[in-house]
């Protein structure tokens, strides 16, 4: 299957599984868009976040350099 039918067939679940939702529950739209955007950044941050040596301080502590490699 290629990209293109892929990201289809996963809208096509992603539409299913609100509409069941609705259907379903009694949630607000807010509450879904909400439930949506905390999934999106979820799957955004979903990653390894690295630290290179310069940014620990001599007892072992982040100064605030933290550099996230997506």
């Amino acid at each position: 299957m290629d990209m293109h039918h892929q990201v289809d067939s996963f809208m096509f679940d992603l539409d299913n599984l609100i509409r069941r939702y609705q259907q379903e529950y009694d949630l607000s739209d807010q509450a879904l868009v909400g439930a949506l955007e905390f999934a999106k950044l979820t799957v955004l941050t979903d990653s390894s976040i690295l630290f290179s040596p310069e940014d620990i301080d001599e007892d072992g502590l982040d100064d605030g350099g933290i550099s996230p490699h997506f």
